[in-house]
């Protein structure tokens, strides 16, 4: 069975940014729904760093392969692939009856998303322009604003255990799947890379060989490991440096996410006015801003507003840096160089989700 959006494949940009909302959803509610996991399990903070890096592991090592494994079997059924280990993976961390297969399931749930995230983009990179890889990954934000409320509502309203928050996500991922499935056939780059005056996909020894790459990976470790650093460890570090009560500080967090989404949307309006470049060097500047003001702690007001800067000003890396990729690296470099950016990305994870970070 076959379903058609269009014949332009660009038209999947709506798709994408349905797909790309529900992924959101765990990454905004994980910090929230810890101190759940904690008490249940019996572990400290520091074991939210050793998850997050046992779930990078994971999300690393598909990364590296994605490339490859996209130019031999097509991006529609490598995403099929990644869903259907994201909906046991997702199981997996809501039946959990000890820490250690909490663990394992949090593997089991990298090795999908990573699948997911370098298709997506390598998609994206090749077919949506800058404007629309902004809100494509605006879509993300969303979901990462909604999931801190969906604890709150379910957890603490709803008094319902957490676990069944992992089984809602495995639903999700069933519809992934579904979606996958049924627009397979039109999830294509290798056909764009050609008729776009490309040579075909290179190997990744050849991508390997671009010192660009080597810049563009460590790119992407820096700014992911501090995205994560100020989402994921947000919720604890409010509540346990600053005394916030809990469902406070859930929103605060989704503020966090919900200026990361504005300013997506907003870099989507103006960027055609901008250079990138430019528009990264003023963003980074704003981060280091609003970082200070949450360290300082001046005020409770400027902790929040400081946290709501770096989470606006740091937004814009990842879609202008996909958008770009082709660019930097030529259309036949594109799948390994997502590959290899988002395994920056995910070692930028572990460095900052490692004991150290979380204590």
């Amino acid at each position: 069975m076959r379903f058609r959006i269009a014949d332009d494949p660009g038209d999947l940009w709506i798709v994408s940014c349905l797909i790309f909302v529900i992924g959101g959803l765990g990454a905004g509610t994980l910090g929230v729904v810890w101190i759940y996991i904690e008490a249940d399990f019996n572990v400290t903070l520091s074991a939210l760093g050793a998850m997050l890096t046992a779930a990078t592991i994971g999300r690393t090592l598909t990364s590296m392969m994605s490339g490859p494994i996209i130019g031999r079997f097509g991006i529609g059924w490598v995403m099929m692939g990644g869903a259907f280990i994201g909906i046991f993976s997702q199981l997996g961390l809501a039946l959990s009856l000890s820490w250690p297969m909490f663990m394992v399931a949090a593997v089991g749930h990298g090795f999908g998303s990573g699948v997911m995230g370098v298709g997506l983009n390598a998609f994206g990179a090749v077919h949506f322009s800058a404007r629309r890889m902004n809100w494509l990954h605006g879509s993300f934000g969303i979901g990462s604003t909604i999931g801190p409320f969906l604890v709150t509502t379910i957890v603490i309203d709803l008094a319902i255990e957490w676990r069944w928050i992992y089984a809602l996500f495995a639903g999700t991922r069933v519809l992934m799947f579904v979606i996958f499935y049924l627009t397979r056939d039109q999830w294509r780059i290798s056909e764009a890379i050609k008729s776009g005056g490309g040579k075909t996909q290179a190997s990744m020894r050849q991508t390997l060989r671009l010192p660009v790459m080597w810049l563009l990976a460590g790119a992407w470790l820096m700014a992911t490991g501090n995205e994560l650093v100020a989402g994921q460890f947000a919720n604890s570090f409010l509540i346990g440096a600053r005394s916030i009560e809990p469902k406070v500080a859930a929103t605060w967090v989704s503020i966090y996410w919900a200026s990361l989404t504005v300013s997506r949307f907003f870099t989507g309006v103006i960027i055609t006015r901008i250079s990138s470049s430019s528009f990264l060097r003023l963003n980074n500047i704003s981060v280091m801003v609003g970082a200070g003001l949450l360290s300082l702690n001046l005020s409770p007001q400027m902790s929040l507003f400081g946290l709501a800067l770096i989470g606006f000003s740091i937004a814009p890396f990842a879609p202008l840096m996909t958008s770009n990729t082709p660019l930097m690296v030529g259309s036949g470099h594109t799948a390994n160089a997502m590959g290899l950016q988002l395994t920056g990305a995910s070692l930028g994870r572990v460095w900052r989700s490692c004991p150290g970070w979380a204590a």
